[in-house]
C-alpha cells in the first residue's frame, strides 16, 4: 500500500516507533568491521536505522518528507546524545554528497514507481564510496520484490552480498500493525566509483 505524506504524518503522530525502535539486525551485523564515514538514511522516518548508525560512529544524515517522524527522531537523538543531520525533503529533489560509506533505504522503494526507484538508486550509487554498503528492504517476498531488490542493487553499482526473505513479527517490531509479514532485505557493496 502506497501512503501519502499525510498518512505518514498521522502514523507518526499516533504511533511511537511505528516500525520499532531497533534497526534490522541483519543490517547491523553487516556493519561489523566496515569503515566509518558518512551515512545516509533515505525515507528513514523516526530514525531507527539513523540512530543506530550514529551510535556506531557514523556521521548520519536522515532524510524524510514527514516532519513528525523527523521531529521524533530529533528528540530521540537529543535524549541519547547521538548526533543526526536531519533534512525534511522529497528525496527526488535531493542532491547527494559524493562520499557516503553507507546508504540505507528501508521500506522506502515501494512508495515510488519502479522507474523513479531505479533513477534514484543510480543517483545514490554514484555517491557511494567504493566498497560502501547499500542496504534496502521491501515489504513482501516474491519474485517481483526479489527482482526489484536485485535491480536496485545493480543500478546502484553494487555487488550483491546477500538477499534474504525475513518473516518480521511483533517480537521484531512490537508496533507492527499485523501479526507478521514477509520482507525482502538486500545488501550490496559498491564495486567502484563511476
Amino acid at each position: 500500500m502506497v501512503r501519502s505524506v499525510q498518512d505518514y504524518e498521522e502514523l507518526y503522530r499516533t504511533k511511537t516507533w511505528a516500525y520499532g525502535d531497533k534497526p534490522d539486525v541483519e543490517f547491523v551485523r553487516a556493519l561489523a568491521g566496515a569503515p566509518r564515514g558518512k551515512a545516509l538514511d533515505v525515507g528513514g522516518g523516526q530514525g531507527r536505522h539513523a540512530l543506530a548508525l550514529s551510535a556506531l560512529g557514523f556521521d548520519v544524515t536522515l532524510v524524510d518528507v514527514a516532519g513528525e517522524g523527523l521531529r521524533q527522531a530529533s528528540e530521540a537523538s537529543q535524549e541519547k546524545s547521538l548526533p543526526l543531520h536531519i533534512v525534511q525533503s522529497d528525496v527526488s529533489s535531493l542532491d547527494f554528497d559524493d562520499d557516503y560509506q553507507v546508504i540505507v533505504c528501508a521500506l522506502f522503494f515501494h512508495q515510488v514507481n519502479k522507474k523513479t526507484a531505479l533513477d534514484l538508486t543510480k543517483r545514490m550509487g554514484v555517491s557511494l564510496n567504493s566498497g560502501g554498503i547499500f542496504y534496502l528492504s521491501l515489504p513482501g517476498y516474491n519474485a517481483e520484490t526479489e527482482g526489484l531488490a536485485r535491480d536496485l542493487l545493480e543500478q546502484a553499482g553494487c555487488r550483491e552480498e546477500w538477499l534474504i526473505k525475513k518473516l518480521v513479527t511483533k517480537k521484531d517490531r512490537p508496533k507492527l500493525q499485523v501479526a507478521r509479514r514477509n520482507e525482502t532485505m538486500a545488501l550490496g557493496k559498491a564495486l567502484k566509483r563511476r
